[in-house]
């Protein structure tokens, strides 16, 4: 029996509830439309969910060589991904740099649990670091290079980043750490005067700023912010809302960047306006006396 759209809508939102949230919508999908083929069977659904090729992609190595079991629940997989995450970026290293999805399977296939993983980064670490002399000594030799000691750790972890750094196909920035940044532009907005949340500096972040683009947004903020009051504009409910406004118009939001070209046009006028009664002024004043 095919489903309508509708009902299709309805028995995602059911088995959802019953997965949590681990199970993207093309699984959902297939999930659905298996449990209904089955004759309402969950467990042959489900079987049939984890053999399809999105399956295999999403949860890459959890499935076992017989096709049917599975090494984790979906939540499970998803936890432990995680956790192998942030191992890595508790060294620095951007995490989505060097978990690429072949090492996630390899991972995941040979049960490596997330805290032997951590083991397997430490004594990494701990080589590296003492080698960090040599190995800078070495890429300025060889290729005019000079690292930083996340870059030689990132390139330790997997050598295919420290290729790509090489090439200049990454850049310094892209081997950092996500918290390193997010920490970088609160810290960039604090030195400016402004409070603003891990949140706010996340959003900040995804949106591409680095954290030397947020000090020199949020040292421009205040003045733009002082154009805006003299303007009688509020421009954000805080201080922070309205830096951080200026901040995404300065970093090419469109929205928000035509807000302050307007600001600054209207500025600019006013200034044109002041200037040329300033002029007048004068203008009369030099005719009186030449009278």
């Amino acid at each position: 029996m095919a489903l309508t759209q509708q009902g299709l809508a309805n028995l995602k939102t059911e088995l959802q509830n019953k997965y949590g949230s681990s199970l993207p919508d093309e699984l959902l999908t297939i999930l659905a439309t298996e449990y209904v083929d089955s004759g309402n069977d969950i467990i042959e659904a489900t079987t049939k969910m984890r053999q399809s090729a999105a399956y295999k992609k999403t949860f890459a190595g959890n499935l076992n060589p017989d096709g049917i079991t599975v090494k984790y629940s979906e939540s499970e997989y998803l936890n432990i991904v995680d956790a192998y995450k942030r191992k890595i970026e508790s060294l620095g290293v951007n995490a989505d740099l060097v978990m690429t999805s072949e090492r996630q399977q390899k991972l995941i296939e040979n049960v490596v649990s997330p805290d032997e993983f951590g083991t397997r980064l430490s004594a990494l670490y701990n080589q590296v670091v003492t080698a960090i002399p040599q190995v800078k000594e070495f890429y300025k030799t060889n290729f005019d290079r000079d690292l930083t000691d996340v870059e030689i750790l990132a390139s330790a972890i997997d050598p295919k980043v420290g290729q790509d750094i090489i090439s200049g196909a990454i850049g310094a920035r892209d081997v950092l750490a996500q918290r390193i940044i997010r920490a970088e532009i609160g810290g960039q907005a604090a030195a400016a005067g402004y409070s603003i949340s891990q949140s706010q500096a996340e959003a900040l972040r995804q949106m591409g700023i680095s954290g030397e683009q947020a000090q020199q947004a949020f040292q421009q903020a205040g003045r733009l912010a002082g154009i805006a009051a003299r303007q009688g504009r509020q421009l954000g409910a805080t201080k922070a809302e309205a830096a951080i406004e200026i901040v995404e118009g300065l970093s090419g939001q469109e929205a928000e960047q035509r807000r302050l070209e307007k600001l600054v046009s209207q500025q600019q006028s006013q200034s044109a306006v002041q200037l040329g009664a300033t002029r007048t002024q004068t203008g009369a004043v030099t005719g009186l006396i030449e009278q």
